[in-house]
């Protein structure tokens, strides 16, 4: 195995929740499949956090990949739970296409928050 790419991000939960006080709806759909959506609409106080720690997690893979979102749309990098808890990404559409276009085969991520921020970082390797 051998590393491809590695990118980290930190967001201020803050800066989510006026994003979704200013453009709920908008913001959501724009930047989040329906499943991470879903999940956060369950998280309760947490939402603004959990949506925080996707946010960084998909800027982390941008990072990783070398590619900025003018390349890449946010909704092309989904955020998933295993069944036993673990997060991973699923690409799609140009997220998918880039990833092979570097000739990495997966991906490894890490999100955490801490009070007021979250910080998520991803590990592109090949096998």
């Amino acid at each position: 195995m051998s590393i491809l790419g590695l990118g980290t991000d930190i967001v201020s939960v803050a800066r989510i929740n006026d994003l979704l006080q200013r453009h709920d709806e908008r913001f959501l759909n724009r930047c989040f499949s329906q499943h991470e959506i879903e999940y956060a609409n369950t998280r309760g106080l947490g939402r603004a956090a959990s949506l925080a720690g996707r946010w960084a997690a998909k800027e982390a893979f941008l990072k990783a990949l070398g590619r900025s979102v003018t390349h890449i749309p946010y909704g092309h990098v989904e955020v998933v739970r295993s069944d036993d808890g673990p997060v991973t990404l699923k690409l799609h559409g140009r997220a998918a296409e880039e990833m092979a276009l570097v000739g990495a085969s997966g991906c490894i991520l890490s999100i955490s928050h801490e009070k007021e921020f979250a910080i998520a970082t991803v590990l592109l390797q090949n096998s």
